[in-house]
């Protein structure tokens, strides 16, 4: 599954111009490639040939990484390194680097055409869009959050609504639209626990080991699960949310399989 899901996102951007080479070296990097595999585990779950689910799988992993590549512009998030190496921007500058997520975005909806699926389409939109994963960005860039619940609704945006696609997107290519709601919600939920373990790691964790700065949000003063409530009990609420979680996923062991790994990250 993973191998051929990595022969897919390599054969997407296998052309000569420069900014197929940016759009390259931030999408074949070293990954996670969570939002993918939770798609194609789900489909399998479901009982569906995951590789129908390759095209949309990649599709989504190029939004993904489209994302990346902005937020760690001096615009956003200023970040110099991405998994272990420079940012896009430090290796190609600022006009590249944001071209290559312009070609990310809009390749990502030439893959999911071979679909040949609508709804599916709109499910991406729908979820990446200014209403879902941008809005969530730009809460985030605001950072005016008074409140646990005011943060947790951008993470849900910035972050579940992809995980929401992943999984609505799977249950579109099995035929299981009676699931697509409870999967978005699911995604949901999945997002702002996978958020809130980000914050954690990032205030407790070292460069070597994120791959990214070392200086946390909280150092920056940029609000935070940790700044609210502190480790210790951002630890209890994350972990309460995940058992939460589990409960939801008992029935489909692939993709509890992936959500279990999610959650035993030290990146």
């Amino acid at each position: 599954m993973i191998h051929q899901l990595s022969d897919a996102l390599k054969s997407a951007v296998d052309q000569k111009p420069l900014v197929f080479e940016s759009m390259a070296y931030s999408l074949l990097s070293d990954g996670k490639r969570i939002r993918p595999m939770m798609l194609l585990s789900l489909l399998s779950d479901l009982g569906g040939d995951y590789t129908k689910g390759i095209d949309a799988a990649v599709a989504l992993e190029m939004v993904h990484t489209y994302s990346l590549v902005h937020d760690d512009l001096p615009a956003m998030d200023n970040d110099d390194y991405r998994r272990h190496r420079l940012t896009n921007h430090k290796v190609y500058g600022e006009g590249i680097a944001i071209l290559a997520g312009d070609g990310l975005l809009t390749q990502a909806f030439m893959e999911l055409s071979k679909v040949g699926s609508s709804d599916c389409i709109e499910v991406l939109a729908r979820n990446a869009g200014p209403l879902g994963m941008i809005l969530g960005q730009e809460l985030d860039i605001k950072d005016e959050f008074d409140s646990l619940e005011d943060l947790t609704q951008c993470y849900l945006l910035k972050t579940g609504c992809l995980f929401a696609a992943a999984l609505e997107m799977a249950a579109l290519i099995a035929d299981r639209k009676d699931l697509q709601e409870s999967m978005r919600e699911l995604g949901y939920k999945l997002g702002v626990v996978f958020q809130y373990q980000d914050d954690i790691l990032e205030a407790t964790q070292s460069f070597e080991t994120l791959g990214k700065s070392s200086d946390s949000d909280t150092d920056r003063g940029k609000n935070t699960i940790v700044g609210f409530l502190g480790i210790d009990e951002a630890k209890k609420t994350s972990d309460a949310l995940f058992d939460e979680i589990q409960t939801c996923v008992g029935d489909y062991p692939l993709l509890k399989a992936m959500i279990d790994s999610m959650f035993v990250r030290a990146f």
